[in-house]
């Protein structure tokens, strides 16, 4: 009852300081998604497209409502199912918007409260370690990825599997092991990036306590229980990692990123980025140059967060394993080469070695987001680092009060240490501030909805594809031709590329000469099954009308709708 309650203070609290730092969802909740226009909408597809595939009974990691009439493997799909499986008793009762939001406002507190047990565990201090989850949850890596990264949003399950490491260290319990095994298996359920921070981590870990502490590691069964957390990990995981290993050594894909690219820039360390409330208004002039996007160089440590962290490096022994972790993590975040300003080094650093020659670390492709192991360890120095100057302050107060009754004495040293810490909660939110928080509102258009009403089944080519083509297509809910994945196989392509008409429309690739180019669109669409072809503006208008003389039948809320029927 006693850690349901705290849960419960937890979770209320960080809820609370959520709405605050979120502004203006609270007032946009029903009507906006938390997002950009961009991958925000494929995750709302997936959320969606999770509950339609359970439902029917079909294989979630394969549709053919995408890429139609083939389908596609959702293997290398952004997909991250966790969201999904907790979204659908929502989508029972809510609109898709809500639904979105309600996922990542869990993902806001949840994220706090992990990190507030991970501190407390460490150092058995309620305030010290409820301000590093305030750090971590709220850290611009968090934001900038709440522009529509929805399995990067979900950083809950990393502290908790980094707490329940320690414990499988710490104490000769199997159920630490398997409990470690269970959040590698979220984390992995949410981002396959955060499955191989988790396994970096642990090999950081593990690398050293055999320096530090030699035999004992082996001595201690450490190893052992270790070795039972993989093989649990393993074999929960094999029925989506085996098919991916296959795939990907029998398929070719696209859409992998280049490292050097996706690397952060120094400067983007100390300078807030144009996802901070202060980065937009002051500070555009120097993170305009840097490479990437606003999602992946919102590296901001802060300089409250950083100060103290080095305090507590320099204070406590017990940080050195958290400074030597968060420094590996910040030199692989700053990927295969440095950049400062914009500018690119010939200076060869770690991640180039490892991109190279270690399959899954290239697999990811974007080193900027190593950041958020960066993140989590400086939440855990936050923690020691307020706990150290809390003893400090606390000592003095209690020299100028001896002569004090111990309960007067209690409701001071009570009340120093609120304020104190809640002083520095507020100036690290300050400085972390990013708001107004990015929504946006979409309006449907009425055909989309007139569309869902029809029980036939067809395809539908929807151009020019987008992300948010995805989520109209969890409206009229029929397959669309192409349609917007993480990475798509080139065998997928290949449909979109080498078939007639649909190459023009959707490739861009020459239009046959007027009489085969109708005589071929009459028998693709028929071939095909495709029913309508939807444009959103006019680049394809004379193809359409005046060669394929294809009917208009609908003309409104800015889209032409052509029958190919």
């Amino acid at each position: 009852m006693k850690k349901l309650k705290l849960f419960l203070i937890l979770f209320f609290g960080y809820a609370i300081l959520t709405i605050i730092m979120t502004y203006p969802v609270v007032f946009r909740f029903s009507s906006h998604f938390m997002c950009d226009g961009g991958d925000g909408f494929q995750n709302v597809w997936n959320m969606w497209w999770m509950k339609k595939s359970l439902m029917a009974g079909t294989h979630p990691y394969y549709t053919n409502l995408l890429h139609y009439p083939a389908g596609i493997t959702l293997l290398f799909q952004t997909l991250n199912p966790f969201n999904g499986l907790i979204s659908i008793p929502f989508q029972f009762f809510f609109k898709m918007e809500e639904v979105y939001n309600l996922v990542v406002l869990f993902s806001f507190v949840m994220s706090g409260v992990s990190m507030y047990y991970l501190v407390d565990y460490l150092l058995d201090r309620k305030l010290p370690a409820f301000v590093a989850g305030i750090v971590f949850t709220f850290c611009p890596f968090h934001f900038a990825h709440g522009l529509g990264h929805l399995q990067l949003i979900a950083m809950e399950w990393i502290p908790l599997y980094v707490l329940y490491l320690l414990k499988t260290y710490q104490e000769d319990r199997k159920i630490n092991a398997i409990l470690t095994a269970l959040f590698w298996v979220l984390n992995s359920l949410c981002s396959w990036y955060y499955m191989i921070y988790c396994f970096v981590f642990t090999v950081i870990f593990v690398i050293f306590y055999m320096i530090k502490c030699g035999r004992k590691i082996i001595d201690n069964g450490f190893l052992k229980r270790l070795g039972m957390t993989i093989l649990i990990f393993s074999v929960v995981m094999s029925p989506i990692l085996m098919p991916m290993l296959y795939v990907k050594m029998t398929q070719n894909f696209t859409g992998e990123h280049n490292p050097e690219i996706w690397s952060a820039d120094l400067e983007s360390f100390f300078v807030p980025s144009g996802i901070s409330t202060w980065g937009r208004r002051w500070f555009s002039g120097i993170w305009k140059d840097w490479t990437g996007n606003t999602a992946e160089n919102s590296n901001y440590l802060g300089y409250i967060v950083l100060i103290l962290s080095i305090y507590a490096v320099v204070k406590d022994r017990r940080c050195r394993f958290w400074a030597v972790a968060g420094l590996i993590f910040f030199v692989m975040a700053l990927g295969p080469y440095p950049h400062i300003g914009g500018k690119q080094f010939s200076i060869p650093l770690p991640y180039l070695l490892f991109h190279r020659y270690i399959p899954f670390i290239s697999f990811t492709g974007v080193p900027e987001r190593f950041d958020i192991m960066l993140k989590l360890c400086m939440s855990v120095l936050v923690g020691y680092g307020i706990t150290n100057l809390n003893e400090i302050i606390l000592s003095i107060f209690k020299n100028k009060m001896r002569s004090r009754s111990i309960t007067a004495m209690r409701w001071r040293i009570a009340t120093v240490k609120i304020v104190f810490n809640g002083i520095l909660a507020v100036l690290i939110g300050l400085e972390y501030l990013a708001i107004p928080y990015v929504t946006t509102k979409i309006e449907v258009p009425s055909f989309y909805r007139q569309m869902a009403k029809d029980i036939e089944h067809y395809g539908v080519i929807d151009i020019p594809s987008r992300p948010v083509t995805l989520y109209m297509a969890t409206i009229h809910q029929k397959s669309l031709v192409g349609g917007y994945v993480s990475r798509p196989s080139l065998k997928a392509l290949s449909f979109l590329d080498q078939t007639p008409i649909i190459s023009t429309l959707m490739r861009g690739k020459p239009a046959p000469p007027s009489k085969l180019a109708q005589t071929l669109a009459t028998s693709v669409f028929a071939d095909f099954n495709i029913r309508y072809i939807i444009t959103h503006n006019d680049q394809h208008l004379q193809f359409l009308e005046d060669i394929l003389q294809l009917p208009v039948v609908h003309r409104a809320d800015g889209i032409t709708v052509y029958d190919c029927h």
